[in-house]
């Protein structure tokens, strides 16, 4: 929240309507220049009148955020963060398509469920060794525990951790954090598929989920918090050692990334 305000308080400076301090503390010097911004219902409390102004905000600069109601739902996230791009880069981010996509697999991670994969990765739970990861990830379930190490497939391994060293050489700790990447969903667990019969790439290990919360097994990019630009290096991070992200490819189930081509 404290970053959208910062956003807010640059933007109605810009508009001559805000004179103090871009600190992200919603004070009464914020108040009162929102209180000046036409389209805003003055009977909203004061965080719906930050967000009606960020709705507004993108309208009148040709991203549509939805109805400019003063609520934070997807569509207005998903315009926040195009304009967000827009007045970093002075364009807005390109719209991305798997096709665009030139695919690489360099570790030969073989086609899920063919005679290849079986022989490659041996049987369900086998084969698997421990990963100690280069920053500490949360149980998206229980954020208050942390996690240090989990079980992978040894022939994973070492894919796995260079992708995760690149992460936090490019974001950080702190935007890790903030774009949640170190809320961990699982890997190894023997299961179907959920829906189906055949057995889940987490059965082998050579699977991992992120944030599942915001990334919903049903959800598409108009609504999965991964979708969004922020997370195009993450997706690179994966890509590059040719790692497959079914929401990239199929436009569902935008949590999980596996070490298997389908």
């Amino acid at each position: 929240m404290k970053k959208r305000i910062e956003f807010v308080q640059a933007e109605l400076k810009k508009q001559g309507l805000y004179n103090g301090d871009i600190d992200g503390i919603a004070g009464s010097g914020t108040m009162t220049a929102l209180a000046k911004v036409r389209g805003i219902d003055p009977n909203w409390d004061l965080n719906r009148k930050i967000i009606g102004f960020i709705q507004l905000l993108c309208k009148n600069n040709g991203i549509n955020p939805g109805d400019v109601d003063g609520y934070w739902g997807p569509d207005t996230e998903n315009a926040y963060n195009r304009f967000v791009y827009l007045r970093e880069h002075g364009e807005l981010p390109r719209l991305w398509r798997p096709e665009d996509r030139t695919t690489v697999n360099p570790n030969l991670w073989p086609v899920q469920y063919t005679p290849q994969f079986d022989a490659f990765y041996g049987p369900k739970g086998s084969s698997l060794v421990k990963i100690k990861l280069p920053y500490p990830f949360k149980l998206s379930w229980d954020t208050s525990t942390v996690v240090n190490s989990f079980s992978c497939h040894q022939k994973v391994h070492d894919s796995m951790r260079r992708v995760l060293v690149k992460v936090l050489d490019y974001y950080g700790l702190d935007n890790i954090r903030e774009l949640k990447l170190d809320l961990w969903g699982g890997c190894y667990n023997e299961r179907p598929i959920r829906g189906g019969n055949r057995w889940s790439m987490h059965s082998w290990g050579i699977a991992v989920d992120f944030d599942p919360a915001r990334n919903k097994l049903e959800w598409g990019r108009d609504k999965a918090s991964f979708a969004r630009p922020e997370y195009d290096k993450w997706w690179e991070c994966w890509e590059d050692e040719g790692w497959v992200s079914l929401g990239r490819d199929r436009n569902f189930d935008w949590m999980h990334v596996q070490a298997a081509k389908i």
